[in-house]
């Protein structure tokens, strides 16, 4: 949806804003158009409905159980990723007085939760989406272990040498942390295509491969994430004290200016 009414508006969209009542779509996309106030509206509940979704799920008793809480992660994030790219298009790009504090607002939301998003990646969780403790990592360490053996029908000694990665560093700070991270997520993805050329010499069946990729590298990360788990745990914990905040704000600039709005005569078009 974002993306055709992207398309279908570029052409005014790049449109000097002085030349924009001259165009043929001009009615249509402005603001208060059609369009335009329509892209606003959906925005608004998207954002409406995205930014309490999954702290509701998180805290509230009676939605416990009501779906994993990994795909409610995964709405709010495609909501409040489609809100503002369409309070963007009602807009028109065109971002000025009490406008630009929203955006820039939601902007700033956006930047942290895809921040927020990667840190919470890398933090181990049960299926309904309790942080592991240490112990609980190195007990799956040691399932994985084997059944890598069994699964993947293969040696002791092979499965040590498809494990054996270089000696995880301890990380001396939260940006020390990150960079970390980063360094596991790149190292991961060179082990996966050494694993399958490692594989492609082994005498093991096709159809077992890629089942033994994915065991090995969640081995692998788990073993990452036994280092990082502190100072992620920690960094997440800063992280809502940041974005919480900040998404209220946002919501209250939003509310702001659609009182604004109305004050000033934009009616609704629907």
């Amino acid at each position: 949806m974002a993306g055709v009414g992207l398309a279908y508006g570029l052409e005014y969209y790049l449109t000097p804003i002085q030349e924009r009542a001259f165009s043929a779509r001009h009615e249509l996309l402005k603001p208060s158009g059609l369009i335009g106030q329509g892209y606003g509206v959906i925005g608004t509940l998207c954002i409406l409905m995205g930014v309490p979704m999954y702290s509701l799920r998180k805290r509230a008793r009676v939605l416990a159980r009501v779906g994993k809480l990994k795909v409610w992660l995964q709405t709010h994030i495609f909501l409040c990723t489609l809100g503002p790219f369409l309070i963007l298009l009602h807009t028109g790009f065109k971002i000025g007085g009490v406008v630009s504090i929203a955006f820039w607002s939601m902007v700033l939301v956006v930047l942290s939760g895809v921040f927020g998003r990667y840190i919470y990646a890398h933090i181990p969780k049960t299926i309904h989406g309790q942080f592991l403790t240490k112990q609980a990592i190195q007990d799956r360490k040691a399932e994985l272990i084997q059944v890598i053996r069994t699964e993947c029908d293969i040696t002791a000694e092979r499965a040590r040498q498809f494990l054996l990665v270089a000696p995880v560093t301890e990380p001396k700070g939260f940006l020390h942390s990150l960079v970390l991270a980063f360094q596991y997520d790149h190292s991961k993805r060179l082990r996966k295509r050494s694993l399958r050329r490692l594989l492609s010499e082994s005498s093991i069946p096709p159809h077992v491969r890629e089942r033994t990729i994915v065991l090995v590298l969640e081995q692998i990360s788990l073993q990452q994430q036994i280092v990082l788990l502190q100072p992620f745990q920690r960094l997440f914990r800063y992280w809502h004290v940041f974005h919480l905040p900040l998404s209220t704000v946002m919501f209250l600039i939003l509310l702001v200016h659609i009182a604004v709005a109305v004050l000033f005569g934009y009616t609704w078009v629907f």
